[in-house]
């Protein structure tokens, strides 16, 4: 028998004539639908229901009604924000005794809530997000070092790894403080230990009547000591901040908290509401990354094609090198196992809404403010009627084209403007942390037989999940600690290069920024340090603050993005104000619009910026360049504005014209120097050890400097040399001998890893001071092809530089260009900033102190192209 009875209607707004009961099964006076519902697995319970009663049911539970709805349709008309806002109830709404009215517990049109979005928003745009890099790497390499010295004969809690590692990184990354949770001789931290207590008993209490609550003293009074020990520990990190305050506050989110103002209303956030804040981001910021985390874990191990597929990749982008966080940006085909992974296990499994007045959802359900309607993503995300007869299989091939997938037919993040604000965060994390893995281990499940398992608390993750790892190509655990020593010293080669005014007179140029995260703003700024040294005079200004005029005859540069389909709050009156343009009121108006926004929001990516380009072409303003896009906030201004500006206004732009010159000098004498921090060492004896047919080792001898000592084991630093033949062909190459001095001078004094303002031969530069075998990185070979004679040079070096793959496949450098294309015209300074500072590598001593006073052996391989392997095979005796 169903809840409600049949309703008629007379005040409906053209809907059938007849509102239908919602069904479900009936509720039992005060327990509700308390036994209909497993308390170990409610999750599974719900998905029953869906099975019974369809995409639309109700539940009541402590004495409040739930809606709860599946269907994509009904999904898609309750995330209209101009009907239906989030609600806080249920176990969330428990969880406000400990988070009050933080960003994930308040309630709508909150007064606090609206301050810290707006002072924390900027500190998750991507750009911020990407600058916190090091410190996730930090970690991440902590998981890996601890899960190699485990090694394969321990099984391995992956929810529990993944939940310490996820929770020191949103605490360093946001606020400068280390839990140390790998490091702990308890199993947690006590701060998780309290926030797991509190997640499963507001979990329990959702479903539970109130008066039940006088029955548990104990188990509230738990409840409460609990919460103190969150809060307490959220204190401290504030003390240990307010004495210690960081030098560096931009990219710092506690700091933004304790200093910064709401740009709207100018207020503060109050000391409670900061503690709240922390406690929300240390919960959601790790609980619902590491659910993600084990779960791609799980489905990969399960899948092995999919695991061969994710590691395939990773090993093609990042190579041998260290990873960084261009890297992340090349994984397509692993972000397409995170979407595919939260389609099946959305890590938080709803999420509750409800409308501003009485609505009719689905033609024939009626809801009221105040009632609660709850988002059942797991049924959502497996509706075979929007992913197919296979919804229940891990297919990630499915989420590479996001274009293709209905809108509000995966929704992990949540609606709107209550979406989850760390998405950037997370994601960046998620990769780093996979691709990690999947580069450095074989991993298999403990169980072979383990069939997925959930553990509920708000969010899930599986359950009793084991895996065991075994460090790829028979690595050692030293060795591997090695190879991420390595990798942290590991040089590379700058992206951009300083550039200088070449032009004549750029004149004026206004550059104009949407932005809420702060990256429009920060590109606009970077966009205003390019104009300059281009020779224009630019002025940057929100969008806003140009709201009713726009100067003609200069050209204006508008970078904006959208934000749930609107604009910015700093471009809402200059929208309005195109909205407004007739015909002809901007004519002699020049104009240009880069639009930055994020591919998993298709519905409305680049919304704002093709309205703005589309308004302003039809008030008659002259278009400069095709709307410019970027689907991450890692566009690229030089490649995709640049040319198209500089040839629109008939000038000649600098082709990033570097930082140094080089001035020829005959004559002048020259003293050698050896490079700061290095002595030189002896040659006494360099032989084979390796039979002939089989991969090369030797030995080498040396005779250290007086007073230099080393340890067994130890490790010295060696300052390779070029292959001299390689030397020699750069030197042909650009028409200068090897005795030349050259004399290196920097404008900015931002060239140091050469030698400046100090003679020096070409030869010595070019065999001692630059990576001649460096792989070309995609905008030099761009700078190659704008420097070419021929047409057809530029087009095949055009196409190489947007084939990064190919260029690290084939280790293809700036020389090995040079030398195949004899048009390419490269001047002597941009050649050298092109390159990065020959770095020394790492050896490890093979000898013992004690066996020859004075004295040191290498043993080392021969790599084919390893740079200092060759050099120090071709030393010979009294060499150095």
């Amino acid at each position: 028998m169903e809840e409600d009875q049949s309703i008629k209607s007379s005040t409906k707004k053209n809907f059938h004539d007849t509102i239908f009961p919602i069904p479900g099964p009936r509720p039992l006076p005060v327990l509700g639908n308390i036994l209909d519902i497993d308390l170990v697995s409610p999750l599974d319970s719900l998905i029953s229901l869906v099975a019974k009663h369809g995409p639309i049911f109700s539940l009541t539970f402590a004495g409040k009604r739930e809606i709860t709805i599946s269907s994509r349709e009904l999904v898609e008309e309750v995330s209209d924000e101009t009907r239906f806002c989030k609600l806080v109830t249920s176990g969330v709404e428990t969880m406000r005794a400990a988070a009050g009215d933080g960003l994930f517990t308040a309630q709508h049109n909150n007064h606090t809530w609206g301050v810290a979005h707006r002072i924390l928003m900027p500190i998750f745009g991507p750009l911020k997000i990407r600058s916190m890099f090091d410190e996730m790497n930090d970690l991440s390499e902590q998981l890996c070092l601890k899960w190699a010295r485990l090694g394969p004969s321990v099984p391995i809690e992956v929810a529990d790894d993944f939940t310490r590692l996820t929770l020191d990184t949103i605490a360093l990354c946001s606020m400068d403080y280390r839990f140390n949770s790998f490091y702990l001789d308890k199993k947690t931290h006590p701060f998780v230990e309290s926030m797991i207590a509190v997640l499963g008993e507001a979990d329990l209490q959702a479903v539970l009547p109130d008066f039940v609550s006088l029955l548990r003293p104990r188990a509230m009074s738990r409840f409460r000591q609990n919460i103190e020990q969150m809060q307490s520990t959220c204190r401290e990190i504030i003390a240990q901040r307010r004495q210690s305050p960081t030098k560096d506050q931009s990219n710092d989110l506690l700091n933004a908290m304790l200093n910064g103002r709401d740009p709207e209303t100018g207020d503060s956030l109050s000391e409670e509401a900061i503690v709240h804040n922390i406690i929300t981001f240390l919960v959601a910021g790790h609980e619902t990354t590491s659910g993600l985390l084990s779960f791609s874990i799980y489905y990969l191990v399960e899948h092995p094609e999919e695991m061969r597929k994710a590691r395939e990749e990773v090993d093609r982008v990042i190579g041998d090198g260290p990873i960084n966080v261009q890297h992340l940006q090349q994984l397509p085909f692993l972000d397409s196992v995170f979407r595919e992974t939260l389609r099946l296990m959305p890590t938080a499994p709803g999420y509750y809404v409800t409308p501003f007045k009485d609505e009719i959802i689905g033609g024939q359900y009626l809801v009221k403010p105040g009632g609660a309607l709850c988002v059942l993503l797991h049924t959502l995300h497996r509706d075979p009627a929007v992913w197919g007869a296979d919804a229940e299989e891990f297919k990630p091939d499915r989420m590479r084209n996001l274009d293709s997938i209905p809108k509000h037919a995966w929704k992990p993040f949540g609606n709107g403007m209550r979406g989850c604000i760390g998405r950037a965060f997370a994601w960046q994390e998620a990769q780093l942390v996979i691709a990690m893995l999947l580069r450095n281990f074989d991993i298999k499940k403990d169980d072979p037989g383990y069939k997925l398992k959930v553990k509920h608390l708000l969010t899930i993750k599986p359950a009793g999940f084991k895996v065991r790892v075994s460090l790829r190509d028979d690595k050692r655990p030293t060795e591997f600690l090695k190879s991420l020593r390595a990798s942290s010293n590991d040089a590379e080669a700058p992206s951009r290069i300083p550039m200088q005014p070449v032009l004549s007179q750029g004149g004026p140029m206004t550059v104009l920024y949407g932005s809420d995260t702060g990256t429009c703003e920060a590109l606009a700024q970077r966009l205003v340090i390019d104009a300059s040294r281009r020779g224009f005079t630019p002025n940057a200004m929100s969008m806003n603050d140009a709201a009713g005029s726009l100067p003609k005859d200069v050209p204006v540069v508008m970078i904006t993005a959208s934000y749930n389909g609107l604009p910015s709050r700093d471009a809402t009156e200059f929208v309005s104000w195109a909205q407004s343009l007739q015909a002809g009121d901007l004519k002699g108006v020049r104009f240009a619009v880069f639009g930055c926004g994020h591919r998993d929001w298709p519905a409305t990516l680049f919304k704002v910026p093709m309205a703005l380009d589309a308004m302003l072409d039809a008030a008659g303003a002259h278009r400069l360049t095709t709307l410019g896009t970027a689907e991450t906030a890692t566009c690229d201004l030089d490649n995709r504005l640049w040319p198209a500006l500089l040839d629109n206004l008939r000038l000649v732009g600098d082709i990033q014209s570097p930082d140094v010159d080089i001035e020829v000098r005959l004559g002048t004498e020259y003293q050698p120097t050896v490079r700061k921090g290095f002595v030189p060492a002896f040659v006494e004896e360099s032989r084979v050890l390796s039979a002939k047919g089989v991969p090369q080792k030797r030995h080498l001898e040396l005779r250290l400097p007086e007073g230099v000592n080393y340890q067994a084991g130890g490790h010295l630093q060696v300052l390779p040399q070029n292959d001299p033949q390689l030397v020699q062909k750069v030197l042909s190459r650009f028409n200068i001998s090897g005795d030349t001095l050259l004399t290196i001078t920097s404008r900015s004094g931002r060239s140091s890893s050469l030698p400046l303002n100090k003679p020096i031969t070409a030869w010595d530069l070019f065999a001692s001071y630059l990576e001649l075998t460096h792989t070309a990185t995609p905008r030099s070979v761009e700078t190659l092809a704008e420097v070419a004679e021929k047409e057809e040079t530029r087009a095949t070096l055009r196409t190489l530089s947007s084939r990064t793959s190919d260029i690290r496949d084939k280790r293809l450098t700036v020389a090995d260009l040079l030398m195949t294309f004899h048009d390419i015209k490269l001047s002597l300074t941009l050649f050298l900033s092109m390159l990065p500072q020959m770095r020394p590598r790492t050896y490890s001593f093979s000898s013992s102190p004690s066996w020859k006073s004075g004295f040191a052996t290498l043993t080392y391989a021969v790599e084919q192209k390893g740079v200092a392997s060759n050099y120090l095979a071709s030393l010979r005796k009294k060499a150095w």
